[in-house]
């Protein structure tokens, strides 16, 4: 569930026609491991910093479909990459609220722990 810093609900990708057209070029099985290997991540992490995750070089990484998927177009992967981690995020159990900050590209997401 991931909620902005105002409080309120996301339900869906940012940019959902560019996500929807990127998807169908990236192959189900290989989405299937992103997702995996980001909820292992958003299961462990209390906050997650999106460009921090999936490094400069994503050849040889469960990333490099994302890549190859663009045209191989950094900018374009970089930014897809972030509308499956926010989706990843959107999906999760536990409550998420995001923020976008100056010492970081992308998004930054704080689990918000019950008290």
């Amino acid at each position: 569930m991931l909620k902005n810093t105002e409080g309120k609900m996301i339900t869906e990708v940012a940019y959902k026609t560019n996500y929807t057209s990127l998807m169908k070029k990236l192959p189900q099985d290989k989405h299937r491991a992103i997702v995996t290997e980001l909820n292992r991540i958003a299961d462990q992490e209390e906050v997650i910093t999106s460009s921090w995750i999936p490094g400069s070089d994503w050849r040889g990484t469960v990333y490099e479909p994302i890549w190859e998927a663009c045209g191989r177009n950094d900018e374009v992967a970089a930014k897809f990459y972030g509308q499956i981690l926010y989706k990843v995020i959107i999906d999760h159990p536990a409550e998420w609220l995001f923020g976008k900050y100056d010492h970081a590209r992308g998004k930054t997401y704080f689990r918000v722990r019950s008290r």
